[in-house]
């Protein structure tokens, strides 16, 4: 759960950009570069717990016959 909303709000800070009142194009170049690269990396460790419990799962499903 915790994961997905680091999601949304790195998604969020992707599509609105630099908070700053007036931003030049090279400051929102670099926020949405990093907003995108945590967005990936968010993405990634949530699949990888996805994975992890799925594994989990099956090896105790496994365990108990």
């Amino acid at each position: 759960m915790l994961l997905l909303v680091l999601m949304l709000l790195s998604g969020a800070g992707f599509l609105h950009g630099s908070l700053e009142l007036f931003p030049t194009e090279e400051q929102q170049r670099q926020v949405r570069w990093g907003y995108g690269a945590a967005f990936v990396g968010f993405a990634v460790l949530e699949l990888l717990v996805a994975v992890w419990l799925w594994r989990e799962r099956r090896v105790r499903r496994a365990f108990r016959r």
